[in-house]
């Protein structure tokens, strides 16, 4: 039996990124050449992912970066945000939105009107994708909670309001990619998991971004973030509240085949694990991407048996934690390597025993 395994969706952003950022802003590098050198990393995350032997690749979401400050923000919140009619373009530092570190600030972007449906740039990603593989191919983006959370409202005066429609102009690309013929698309939620109050209306908003959808499986992720705004050193930090029993009404209620979610890093008992949806495929983080350290397959052959206990293999997914953007290449490309042993290692011990 062999497992599958995927990422969640980012992968190495070079040092080089900002150093070509800061040469187009001195105007001594051209906007396309920089684009041609995020071309030549996609590609590099591409073809690090196959070799590695996971399933399920992206194209490390680098199209989405000029640098690797802040993780979360620049590349899930400005980057479509600067595309999106009724986003004045601006970016204000906001804090706050977490209790472990409320000192964390956000270069958020500012609400000023309605948010309107706009192409955002993720069939062209699909499209260099299926141009440098022949792998199944997933598509993330992130979900509407997350954007009304980080945002600046500066219009709806509603966090709810601001939601509902960020999920039609989310669900407006995820209706063209289905078209298109992705094979799995995904909506980052990281700021549910402790949000308690926002959760009936999140769902909802969830549930909107993915209407219509009847082509590509559907999957969710939830994490404790991946933030660090020094991108030297390599290393994101968790900034969002975990707790098991916290997320599964979002769980329960959101109309996904797929949920991936942390679990490395938690130090949650895997028998809690009983309680989550047996309708969905479960994807679980047995890499943990906040540290260098590499895990012997060994190591997350126990973790995936242990896992097995309480929940059935056959509806069982592994990925890393969360996104892989702060991790040095090598690091990044060893750990995926460690992720697909360890799950070849656990499916010849499991074929041994019937």
């Amino acid at each position: 039996m062999s497992l599958i395994t995927t990422v969640i969706g980012s992968y190495t952003v070079p040092d080089w990124y900002p150093v070509l950022q800061e040469a187009v802003a001195k105007g001594t590098l051209s906007k396309e050449a920089f684009q041609d050198a995020k071309v030549a990393a996609v590609q590099s995350a591409i073809c690090d992912q196959a070799n590695a032997g996971i399933d399920v690749i992206s194209d490390g979401e680098l199209f989405r970066r000029s640098d690797n400050c802040y993780g979360p923000p620049n590349a899930m919140i400005n980057y479509f945000a600067d595309k999106i009619a009724g986003f004045s373009g601006e970016h204000r530092a906001k804090s706050g939105l977490t209790p472990i570190a409320p000192e964390a600030s956000f270069p958020s972007p500012v609400v000023t009107g309605p948010l309107k449906p706009t192409p955002l740039g993720l069939l062209d990603e699909l499209s260099i994708l299926r141009a440098n593989t022949d792998k199944q191919v997933k598509i993330a983006m992130t979900g509407p909670h997350m954007f009304a959370c980080i945002s600046w409202d500066e219009h709806y005066k509603n966090t709810e309001a601001l939601a509902k429609d960020m999920a039609k102009v989310i669900n407006n690309e995820f209706t063209a990619l289905d078209n298109a013929g992705c094979d799995f698309i995904q909506l980052d939620e990281p700021v549910i998991w402790f949000a308690a109050q926002d959760q009936k209306w999140a769902i909802e908003a969830i549930n909107t971004c993915f209407s219509g959808v009847k082509r590509a499986k559907k999957a969710l992720h939830v994490c404790q973030g991946n933030y660090n705004q020094d991108p030297n050193a390599h290393k994101g930090l968790r900034i969002f509240p975990a707790e098991f029993k916290s997320i599964i009404p979002v769980l329960e209620q959101c109309d996904v085949d797929i949920i991936l979610m942390t679990f490395a890093s938690l130090g949650e008992d895997p028998a809690l694990l009983k309680e989550f949806p047996k309708d969905r495929i479960l994807g679980l983080g047995v890499i943990d991407v906040q540290n260098h350290e590499i895990e012997s397959p060994e190591k997350i052959a126990k973790l995936i048996e242990k896992i097995s206990k309480s929940i059935d293999v056959d509806r069982l997914w592994l990925s890393p934690d969360c996104g892989l953007n702060h991790l040095p290449r090598e690091i990044a490309f060893r750990k995926l390597q460690a992720l697909k042993q360890g799950a070849k290692i656990f499916g010849m011990q499991l074929a041994a025993t019937k």
